[in-house]
């Protein structure tokens, strides 16, 4: 084994020199954080509201790619269409009603339904029930009926839904009396029109509980009475008090088929083996008023994936292998656009030697380190890791080994596109920068990506693809 690494080595280094000695002019080094920042400033902007998965701002960053995959000269991936399509379901709410004889709410202003299954058109009689307290619960009858109930917190009111459902209550609908602020907060963080989406046909359960949230002012105008009057309520006797009001409710759901689009596009090469170079181009969306904007993640990547796509396509020479350049959509879902790839590869014309995954390069971590990159699935394939080391020697990044051995945030190994390719057998190394405070978060913004850094662990991913395109280099068999 050591005898083979050394040769290797040895192998790499020297391809490597003389490529270099032959193009004189490196081809990595037309590449600019000019043109990275012009990526991202699309890829990233306001008018693709967080490139969700099945939304048109994913489709325009779909079609932006495209476009750049063409003009780098790639083909497509299929010689026919830079799309892989395939089928997903979605499922959002229809129109959502909550009325009462004298007052009809409107969804998201007046009121918010919390549940995650659909409540059927329903209309029966609204009971008071104070806090919930069982000295006042427990000699109501609530069967069948809508529990209106006050909490001290929208976060923290499962004990008492579980006590109302013990109860045989249809539906359950909360106010805060003592905050007047506390609708508004949780509305801005609820999105009512947010479209999800799965790979799965979605389950609705039938029990799931059914719980609204309304304003302080509708107890009032449901009841006739004052908060303050209603907060003296302590007994079933005195709930027994406070007529009932007839309720009518109905949030129905809409669910349906959706299409999203891996874009793919290679290079010839002199046989069918293939190195794959990918990242994803999703990201989470828009939530309520907020744009996840991910440019870190992973806008950086599917940069990198653009650049690097334009930087090899543009050479004269006819490399080894084909390299295949996959933007993934759905990775923010459960990786399904690459593992839909991989799925779908044995139908194409690719024996699929290598993935060079990347994932979030444009940050440095939250430890503040610099000058390094975080390398996945090393431990797996030793190989890789030995050439990626070599292509190092033009660069002279750290490479860290650090997520290779901590789980605090999971086994990484799984939790990027380079996994579908790993469950298939075929070596992986996935580019990684590391965790940061603006992860997943509407923070994670263009002015905060450090282009140098992101430029140079670049350049040390085309060095590594540039060697595992050479057979001479790297051959699984």
């Amino acid at each position: 084994m050591r005898t083979f690494f050394t040769c290797i080595i040895f192998i790499a280094f020297t391809a490597l020199s003389a490529q270099n000695t032959a193009t004189q002019v490196d081809p990595v080094n037309s590449l600019t954080v000019d043109i990275l920042k012009h990526h991202l400033s699309v890829l990233a902007s306001d008018s693709l509201n967080g490139r969700f998965t099945s939304s048109e701002g994913q489709k325009k960053a779909a079609r932006y790619i495209q476009s750049e995959f063409e003009a780098a000269g790639l083909h497509p991936y299929n010689d026919t269409c830079f799309y892989q399509p395939y089928t997903l379901w979605s499922w959002k709410w229809g129109e959502c009603t909550l009325k009462s004889k004298h007052a009809s709410l409107t969804s998201q202003n007046d009121f918010l339904f919390l549940s995650n299954a659909p409540m059927d058109s329903t209309s029966t009689s609204c009971v008071f029930v104070g806090f919930g307290e069982d000295t006042i619960i427990n000699d109501l009858d609530l069967k069948d009926k809508i529990a209106f109930a006050f909490t001290n917190s929208y976060s923290n009111y499962y004990s008492l839904a579980y006590r109302l459902k013990s109860k045989g209550v249809k539906a359950i609908i909360l106010t805060n009396p003592n905050d007047e602020k506390a609708y508004q907060k949780i509305s801005s963080r609820v999105d009512f029109d947010r479209v999800n989406v799965s790979k799965a046909k979605p389950f609705f359960s039938k029990t799931a509980t059914k719980v609204f949230i309304v304003k302080p002012s509708f107890a009032k105008e449901l009841f006739g009475k004052n908060i303050a009057a209603l907060k003296k309520i302590e007994t079933s006797k005195d709930a027994t008090k406070i007529s009932e009001k007839i309720i009518s409710v109905h949030c129905p759901v809409i669910v349906e088929k959706v299409k999203t689009e891996n874009v793919a596009g290679y290079i010839k090469g002199k046989t069918n083996e293939t190195i794959v170079l990918s990242a994803h181009y999703d990201h989470l969306g828009k939530k309520g008023d907020n744009i996840y904007y991910g440019a870190d993640d992973n806008a950086s990547g599917t940069t990198a994936l653009l650049s690097l796509a334009k930087v090899i396509g543009t050479q004269n020479e006819v490399p080894d292998r084909n390299i295949l350049f996959l933007a993934t959509s759905g990775e923010e879902l459960g990786l399904l656009g690459a593992l839909h790839f991989a799925d779908e590869q044995s139908k194409l014309p690719f024996d699929i030697k290598a993935n060079l995954n990347i994932d979030m390069i444009g940050r440095n971590d939250s430890i503040g380190k610099s000058n390094y990159i975080y390398l996945i699935g090393s431990k797996e394939y030793p190989v890789l890791d030995s050439l990626c080391n070599i292509a190092n020697q033009a660069v002279n990044l750290k490479i860290d080994y650090g997520y290779e051995t901590n789980s605090s945030f999971g086994n990484l190994l799984n939790l990027s596109d380079h996994y579908a390719f790993h469950k298939q057998g075929i070596p992986v190394l996935g580019f990684f920068n590391g965790l940061h405070a603006d992860y997943h978060k509407p923070t994670d913004t263009i002015d905060k990506i450090e282009f140098e850094e992101m430029l140079k662990r670049i350049r040390l991913i085309y060095y590594t693809s540039q060697l595992l395109v050479d057979k001479e280099v790297f051959n699984k068999n």
